[in-house]
């Protein structure tokens, strides 16, 4: 991926940046400020809220990194980027159970982020703009579950929809054929739809939330051609059994246009 940058080890996994990953971090934290950019108090709530909201996203990678290394899939390391995060293993699954639970894992640990949060909103001293992040981060955090769920492989929906043909099927370069088209077909429709909401700009929705959109199924489909050719040559070195190939599982960031419908 180029140059990154490391901060820190848990649970013996190391985790970096990409230097791509401060574009996304200041346009989230403009976002969060929006309109009081001359107040200082709302940038220091706005920077607050965008390392918890990061910090989500490595918890979302972490979950799927312990759970793969439980099931046999050694991790190297938890990189997070433009689009989101990914947790680079030294191979892929070698079962279809270990694939679906690897994959569902990181959409529970969002699911169980923004319910924290969401509870934290009880608590009556929790009031104003606080209340307003905190809302922000809980509901992020279930549409970062609901979005990485879509069966577009390599996000988790894609992993359990390969998880579950490669079971049906016995085959995984089947299950990893078809999970890349239906892959490749989402990131294509969204690369379409980011167009029209470009020039239609429907809901409300501005030019950056489709050049957003755009950009990440472009990405997607770029992505799921990546891991597919490195489905192939992961099965075709396998009878050596000492070569590793690394391969990666990915969270993607939603559009700022989803994060409103």
């Amino acid at each position: 991926m180029g140059r990154t940058f490391y901060i820190g080890r848990l649970f013996g996994i190391e985790f970096r940046l990409h230097f791509t990953w401060f574009i996304i971090f200041f346009l989230v934290t403009l976002l969060l400020v929006e309109p009081n950019y001359d107040r200082w108090f709302y940038w220091l709530l706005g920077i607050g809220t965008s390392l918890l909201f990061f910090t989500s996203v490595l918890a979302h990678e972490l979950a799927h990194s312990l759970v793969g290394r439980a099931n046999g899939i050694p991790i190297s390391n938890i990189i997070l980027f433009i689009f989101g995060g990914i947790a680079v293993m030294k191979h892929e699954a070698g079962k279809p159970g270990a694939e679906f639970r690897m994959a569902i894992a990181g959409p529970l640990c969002s699911l169980v982020i923004g319910g924290i949060f969401g509870l934290l909103l009880l608590i009556p001293a929790i009031t104003g703009p606080v209340a307003m992040m905190i809302t922000w981060l809980a509901i992020m955090n279930g549409i970062l579950a609901a979005f990485n769920l879509i069966p577009g492989f390599p996000l988790d929906g894609g992993r359990v929809l390969r998880s579950v043909i490669w079971r049906a099927t016995g085959s995984y370069l089947v299950a990893s054929r078809i999970a890349t088209w239906v892959g490749q077909g989402f990131g294509y429709a969204l690369i379409l739809a980011g167009i029209l909401i470009i020039i239609a700009r429907p809901f409300d929705m501005t030019w950056f939330d489709g050049l957003w959109i755009s950009f990440i199924g472009w990405f997607l489909s770029s992505s799921a051609s990546a891991s597919y050719r490195q489905a192939i040559k992961q099965e075709t070195v396998k009878p050596s059994n000492d070569i590793e190939l690394p391969s990666s599982d990915y969270t993607v960031l939603p559009s700022e246009g989803e994060k409103k419908d």
